[in-house]
């Protein structure tokens, strides 16, 4: 059957969407999860299985797994031919026929009160537009000790001491069980903001697309939160528990980076006209190859011995700062871009 996008009026409930490639493998734990939500009966709920381009049997799996539960919710299967992460969430929203929306990977065992503690968080404060919450890592194989270092990287940790608090300055929410209000996107997309990441495309294994939507949350004027009353536990297979992709992921981060600090300049109040400089970008960028230097010894140590948690951060921010030089001209465009955003609203 052929899904025809919701455009009437949001109803009140909640859409979780579960974007997949070739996950029939990882659905069938997920989907146990989704069904032993325990929702209250006012608040309608569905799922939307969002199939990527899969080539294996997952919307066929989707929907044999959720024939086993008795759930008071509906599960659709909507597919999107183009390739990555972002655009198929961005066709779950497209589909999603509630107010609130959450965004559930394939790999994401959402704790039972998931769907309600979202709900009445996001229900109960107006200008909150997003909330997350604390991820735990569950593993194929026992973790090696590197990894608790590196724990965000896989969207794994916490993000909430309290049952809610709000995230100012530049802290912002993993894609991994985002919560957020679907009109609250809609009004950053009349607003005509322009996402410059996408999410994971094929072998690109890092995007930055969840963390740039909460900044533009931000710039639009609303709060983002998290609260520890929200888990899930997130399945980390062993092959992405490797050092090769690790680093691989790592080295991706230079024009994530860049972006991000386009958004910083326009989030910090303080912020001057040198940033409008491309010459002071330039600096900035020598700056850190400079201190590096200092540390050139020790860092060609670790990197021989392939000691990831001291060697791969400086690596990065060598990258980064080769890659903000030349491309300084970048920032300066991107701040004035949204300058001309918060203007217009």
């Amino acid at each position: 059957m052929v899904e025809i996008p919701n455009n009437n009026l949001m109803k009140d409930g909640v859409s979780i969407i579960v974007c997949c490639y070739n996950s029939a493998i990882r659905l069938p734990d997920t989907i146990k999860h989704l069904a032993n939500q325990k929702v209250a009966p006012k608040i309608p709920w569905e799922v939307i299985i969002v199939d990527n381009n899969s080539t294996d049997n997952t919307a066929y799996v989707a929907v044999e797994e959720w024939k086993k539960y008795d759930v008071n919710a509906e599960l659709r299967v909507v597919e999107q031919n183009i390739a990555g992460l972002s655009a198929a969430r961005e066709k779950g929203i497209e589909y999603s026929a509630y107010n609130i929306l959450i965004f559930c990977d394939d790999d994401n065992w959402l704790d039972s009160a998931y769907v309600n503690e979202s709900y009445n968080i996001l229900s109960q404060h107006t200008q909150i537009a997003a909330v997350g919450g604390n991820n735990i890592g569950v593993y194929e194989e026992t973790p090696p000790a590197w990894l608790k270092y590196f724990e965000h990287s896989y969207a794994i940790g916490n993000q909430a001491e309290n049952e809610l608090q709000l995230l100012g300055g530049y802290r912002y929410l993993v894609g991994a069980g985002m919560a957020f209000k679907k009109d609250a996107y809609n009004a950053i997309k009349r607003l005509n903001y322009k996402f410059y990441l996408t999410d994971r495309i094929g072998n690109k294994v890092v995007g930055g697309g969840d963390v740039e939507l909460c900044f533009i949350f931000k710039l639009a004027g609303y709060q983002i939160a998290a609260s520890n009353k929200l888990k899930l536990h997130h399945y980390m297979p062993a092959g992405r528990i490797s050092k090769k992709y690790l680093i691989n992921m790592w080295h991706q981060y230079s024009y994530s980076w860049m972006v991000f600090e386009g958004y910083k300049a326009c989030l910090n109040k303080n912020s001057n006209n040198l940033f409008m400089n491309k010459a002071y970008w330039q600096k900035i960028a020598i700056e850190k190859l400079f201190d590096k230097f200092t540390i050139l010894p020790r860092f060609l140590y670790h990197r021989i011995k392939n000691n990831v948690v001291y060697f791969l951060p400086h690596e990065a921010d060598i990258l980064y700062a080769l890659f903000l030089f030349k491309h300084a001209n970048r920032v300066v465009d991107v701040i004035h871009e949204l300058q001309e955003k918060e203007v217009n609203e």
